[in-house]
């Protein structure tokens, strides 16, 4: 297809295997496409801290999408693009989920530091997409954390997460992924798709030239935008309904498997 200028990668669930490597045959794949002229972005829900460790091996990507879309980074002309939850906003979400939810687990994201009033055990870490090895969130008090505006709010144990869409939709995106058990909280103008475009504006691409990969419900604003939808065979069936082509799974170098049939 000479017609896709870009690819648009996501991480988990997508190019990373369930043991959160990038197989030979995808970097391959990937590699061949950026040596033919092809922009690469990778747009995750993840941090910078916990993206750069599996990307650091693709050097050659410019543009990297962090938090859902609320940072997003050109590593050559060295921009940055930041989108936080207001204080106030924050401070009236964690009250309302302590309210209703008072066993559930908040993080805080801040610029690439994680913060929490509550001890993560190791168990519970990975809920967080954090291994044990990682850095564990920095333990604050109350009232620090509601001084703070965060990047994005994470929460883990709290079902009910339509509660919040209908108490804060106005200020905020909510999105449960990992089969509802993460809560992901970022101010309403942050999306992916919207992060995406502010990276096609800035290399020049239209969004009907580009591919995306994706497997969750944070990949449906892209689904909706982009040119060439790809889902992964292991993602949930809202994203297979509206893409054009459904390649093997994550962990069968689904993004390998497709690129090599349509791309390259």
């Amino acid at each position: 297809m000479s017609d896709i200028q870009a690819v648009v990668l996501d991480l988990d669930g997508t190019l990373l295997g369930s043991d959160k490597s990038i197989s030979p045959r995808n970097y391959e794949a990937v590699k061949r496409c950026y040596d033919s002229g092809i922009h690469i972005i990778v747009a995750t829900a993840r941090p910078p801290r916990a993206a750069n460790q599996f990307v650091k091996k693709f050097s050659f990507v410019d543009y990297l999408v962090y938090y859902n879309g609320a940072q997003t980074i050109c590593k050559s002309k060295q921009t940055l693009r930041h989108i936080s939850i207001p204080m106030e906003i924050s401070h009236q979400i964690n009250h309302f989920i302590k309210l209703h939810a008072a066993q559930s687990i908040i993080n805080y994201e801040v610029n690439d530091s994680c913060y929490t009033c509550t001890p993560i055990s190791d168990s519970e870490l990975i809920h967080f997409g954090i291994r044990s090895s990682d850095p564990k969130p920095l333990v604050v008090d109350k009232d620090f954390l509601s001084s703070l505006s965060p990047t994005k709010i994470l929460v883990h144990g709290y079902s009910a997460w339509i509660d919040i869409i209908e108490q804060f939709g106005d200020h905020v995106n909510v999105i449960a992924t990992d089969g509802g058990v993460l809560v992901q909280i970022m101010h309403k103008s942050a999306s992916k798709e919207d992060a995406v475009q502010w990276v096609l504006n800035d290399i020049g691409v239209r969004a009907e030239n580009v591919m995306v990969f994706g497997d969750d419900f944070n990949d449906l604003g892209l689904f909706h935008n982009c040119g060439f939808p790809i889902a992964m065979e292991n993602a949930i069936i809202e994203l297979k309904n509206c893409a054009k082509h459904i390649t093997e799974s994550n962990d069968n170098d689904g993004v390998a498997v497709a690129l090599e049939k349509l791309v390259l």
